[in-house]
C-alpha cells in the first residue's frame, strides 16, 4: 500500500486488517456506538472478572490448602511442605517460561488460526519437560530423606508424582487466554478447587494428612481439572504438517522464552529463596512461620497475577491496533487500577490483621501480626507495579529487560535479605521480600520508560539480538 494511502486508513480499516491477518476478532466496531473509554472499561471489567475468578479458584485452592495445613500440621511439618512447595514453584516457573508464556503471546496472534494444532505441539513439550523433572525430583527426594530430612524428602517424592498433572492443569487453563476466554479456565478452576479441598478434608478425617499426602492431593486435583479443560480445548492429536512445524514452534518458544528462562532463578529467588535458607540456618519451624505470614499477601498477589495474564494478550492486541500510544494509555490505566486495589487491600489487612490471623490460624502465629504483616502488605503494592510494567515489556517481546530487572532484585534478596534473615529471622525475610520487589518494580519502570520514550523502536533495540 502506498504511504499516502496508509495514512488515510480509518480505525475500522485498521481493525479489519488486523483481524484478517491474525484471525482475532476485535471490539473496535462498538467504539462507534459507545464511548471508547466506557467500552474499554466494560470489556476489561468483564474479562478481568472472569480472569480473577479463574485465578481465585486455582490460587484460592492453594491458599485454602496452606491455611488448613498451617492449622492442622505441626510448624515443622508445615515447614517441610513449604520447602517442597518452593521447589515445585521453581519447576513451575521453568515450565511457564518455555511453554505457557510464549503460548499466550504466539497463540493470541501468529498461531491463532491454527491454535488447536499449535496446542498439540505445546502439550508434547509439556510431557517432554514434566516427566524428566519428576524423575529428578524423585531421586533428590530419596537422597534428602536418607541424609538430611525425612519429611522434606518424602514431600519431594510426592511432588515427583504430582508435578506433571498440576503443571498440565496450569497449561490447559492458560490456553483459553489465547482466545481471551477466561470463563472456561475458571470452570476448570471449580473442578480443581472442589477436588483439592475435598481430598484434603477426607485425609484429615482419615488421620492421613501429611505434607506428602497434601501434595498428592494436588496432583489428583490437577489431573481432574486438566481432563475437563482438554475436553473443551479439543487439541488436534497430530499437528498438520502443512500448517506448522514442531521445530518452528520450538524455535520460536526458545527465542521468546530463553530470556524468561534465564530469569527463572532470579524470579523464583524473590519469593521462595528464604524458605530454603531458614531451615538451614534456623529450622523448619521458622520456614512454616514465614509461610504463614506470606499467606496473608497471597490473595492480593494472585489477583494481580490473574489480571497480568489477561494483560499481556490485551497489550499485544492494542499495540497491533493502535500502536505504542494506545498501548501506553492502557498501561497507565491498568497501573492506576492495580496500585489502588493493592493499596486498599493493604489498609484492610493492617486494620484487621489480628482478627484475620486469629480467624485463619486459630490463635497461632499472632506474634507476627505487627511489622511483618505491614511489610508483606507493602510487598503486594510493589507487586502491582511489577505486573503492569512487566506485562508491557513482555507484550513488546522484551523479556530480556524483565530478566535484568529480576537479576537486580535477586541481588538484593541474596545480599541484604540474607543479612536481615540472619539478624531478624522471619522479620528479616519479610523485609527482604519488600526490598527486592521494590527494586524489581523500579527497574521494570526504567526499562519500559526508556522503550516508550524512544523515537525509533528499532534504534532502541526492539529488534536487536536478545540472546541471554
Amino acid at each position: 500500500m502506498p504511504a499516502d494511502e496508509s495514512h488515510a486508513l480509518t480505525t475500522e480499516d485498521r481493525v479489519e486488517a488486523v483481524t484478517a491477518q491474525t484471525g482475532i476478532p476485535t471490539e473496535a466496531p462498538s467504539y462507534r456506538r459507545f464511548s471508547p473509554r466506557l467500552t474499554w472499561l466494560v470489556d476489561w471489567a468483564t474479562k478481568g472478572s472472569l480472569a480473577v475468578a479463574d485465578q481465585a479458584l486455582f490460587a484460592g485452592a492453594q491458599f485454602a490448602l496452606n491455611i488448613m495445613l498451617a492449622r492442622w500440621l505441626d510448624p515443622e511439618e508445615y515447614g517441610a511442605f513449604a520447602v517442597a512447595y518452593a521447589v515445585f514453584l521453581l519447576v513451575g516457573a521453568v515450565h511457564t517460561a518455555v511453554l505457557i508464556e510464549p503460548m499466550i503471546v504466539f497463540g493470541a496472534a501468529k498461531y491463532f488460526a491454527n491454535r488447536k494444532h499449535y496446542l498439540c505441539v505445546v502439550l508434547r513439550g509439556h510431557w517432554l519437560l514434566a516427566v524428566p523433572a519428576g524423575l529428578i525430583l524423585l531421586g533428590a527426594g530419596l537422597f534428602i530423606a536418607r541424609f538430611y530430612s525425612r519429611p522434606v524428602g518424602q514431600g519431594l517424592c510426592g511432588l515427583a508424582l504430582a508435578l506433571p498433572f498440576v503443571l498440565l492443569s496450569w497449561l490447559t487453563r492458560r490456553a483459553f487466554y489465547m482466545e481471551l476466554k477466561p470463563g472456561r479456565a475458571a470452570a476448570g478452576g471449580v473442578v480443581f478447587f472442589c477436588a483439592l479441598l475435598t481430598a484434603v478434608c477426607w485425609l484429615r478425617v482419615m488421620h492421613a494428612l501429611s505434607p506428602v499426602s497434601a501434595i498428592l492431593a494436588m496432583g489428583v486435583a490437577g489431573l481432574l481439572s486438566a481432563a475437563v479443560q482438554l475436553l473443551w480445548l479439543r487439541p488436534r492429536l497430530f499437528p498438520a504438517p502443512d500448517t506448522l512445524s514442531s521445530g518452528e514452534v520450538a524455535s520460536e518458544h526458545w527465542g521468546y522464552g530463553r530470556w524468561a528462562l534465564a530469569g527463572v532463578l532470579p524470579s523464583w529467588t524473590l519469593l521462595n529463596f528464604y524458605y530454603l535458607v531458614l531451615p538451614v540456618w534456623i529450622g523448619l519451624k521458622e520456614a512454616g512461620e514465614l509461610k504463614a505470614v506470606m499467606n496473608l499477601a497471597m490473595p492480593a498477589i494472585h489477583t494481580l497475577i490473574a489480571f497480568g495474564v489477561l494483560l499481556i494478550p490485551l497489550l499485544v492486541r492494542h499495540l497491533e491496533l493502535g500502536g505504542p500510544s494506545l498501548m501506553q494509555r492502557t498501561v497507565r490505566r491498568v497501573t492506576a487500577i492495580f496500585v489502588a486495589g493493592s493499596g486498599a487491600y493493604l489498609m484492610a489487612l493492617w486494620i484487621f490483621r489480628v482478627q484475620i490471623m486469629g480467624l485463619l490460624y486459630g490463635g497461632r502465629y499472632l506474634k507476627f501480626s505487627g511489622l511483618p504483616v505491614l511489610l508483606v502488605g507493602l510487598t503486594s503494592v510493589a507487586t502491582a507495579l511489577t505486573v503492569s510494567f512487566g506485562g508491557a515489556l513482555r507484550a513488546l517481546e522484551r523479556p530480556d529487560r524483565v530478566f535484568w530487572a529480576n537479576v537486580a532484585a535477586s541481588v538484593i534478596a541474596v545480599s541484604f535479605g540474607l543479612l536481615w534473615v540472619a539478624t531478624w529471622g522471619v522479620l528479616g525475610a519479610a523485609a527482604g521480600y519488600l526490598a527486592s520487589y521494590a527494586v524489581f518494580a523500579g527497574a521494570l519502570w526504567l526499562f519500559y520508560h526508556k522503550l516508550r520514550t524512544s523515537r525509533d523502536r528499532g534504534a532502541d533495540g526492539l529488534s536487536a539480538d536478545r540472546s541471554p
